[in-house]
């Protein structure tokens, strides 16, 4: 745990008051969803986070800069349409068409590959964070799967079933909860010590998960054309919604 080297945390405005109120979380756990509410305010609020494509103004005063989440949605909209064009062409069309090769690979070599294969450089705290999320959702996904003949039936199925619901949702949680640890931790632990940090992140991992298992995606799958601009509202629809559920109304 920890953030990227010369990685400066926001400061002034909403941060401050936020981080006052993280330091005392321990003490005061009935604030986190307050905390969580702030947090997605000082990024931009639910509408301006999920769909802004380029940060703007300074790394100071939380209303002076809007915080991206492009590489977010790019992650989320690629890993649907691999797993979209299997259900639709198979896996070896599907891998061939992207110059992915699972030859003589195990299982847990596929699944570094695909990890490789969807994970964004990360040269900010957004790609950053959604290649972390990626990799934890795909560490999931491949727990279900043992031998190599099973990969592509198991593939198959993901876009029409509660999986592929799964993959959004799981990822958006730790896409949400990467967010906050980079800019929180080393904080954190200047103030404090490593343990509160650790246990202030366990909290705010739990909040999130908590809110975002009330959410409920209703859209099917397989209509979607992930590859185009259908795909792409989907996918910030999807992140919009669930943020809109921190928020305090």
């Amino acid at each position: 745990m920890g953030t990227s080297s010369g990685y400066i945390s926001p400061t002034g405005g909403d941060w401050t008051s936020i981080k006052n109120q993280i330091g005392k979380l321990l003490n005061k756990p009935e604030k986190k969803d307050l905390v969580m509410s702030k947090f997605i305010s000082a990024l931009g609020g639910a509408e301006g986070f999920s769909s802004t494509n380029r940060p703007k103004g300074n790394n100071s005063g939380g209303k002076g800069k809007t915080f991206t989440s492009s590489s977010a949605r790019k992650t989320s909209q690629n890993v649907l349409s691999f797993f979209s064009d299997i259900s639709n062409q198979g896996l070896e069309k599907t891998l061939k068409d992207r110059n992915i090769d699972f030859t003589n690979k195990t299982v847990d070599d596929v699944k570094e590959t695909l990890i490789e294969y969807f994970a964004e450089p990360s040269i900010d705290g957004d790609s950053d964070a959604s290649s972390r999320a990626i990799a934890t959702v795909m560490d999931g996904l491949f727990d279900n799967i043992q031998i190599e003949e099973e990969l592509e039936d198991y593939f198959i199925d993901i876009i029409s079933t509660e999986k592929s619901k799964m993959i959004i949702e799981d990822f958006y949680e730790e896409y949400i909860y990467e967010r906050f640890a980079r800019i929180f931790f080393e904080d954190i632990t200047k103030k404090s010590n490593q343990n509160d940090a650790v246990d202030t992140l366990e909290m705010a991992k739990d909040t999130i998960n908590s809110k975002i298992s009330t959410y409920q995606c209703k859209s099917d799958l397989t209509k979607i054309n992930f590859h185009g601009q259908d795909g792409a509202d989907f996918v910030q629809g999807i992140l919009q919604d669930i943020l809109e559920i921190f928020e305090v109304k």
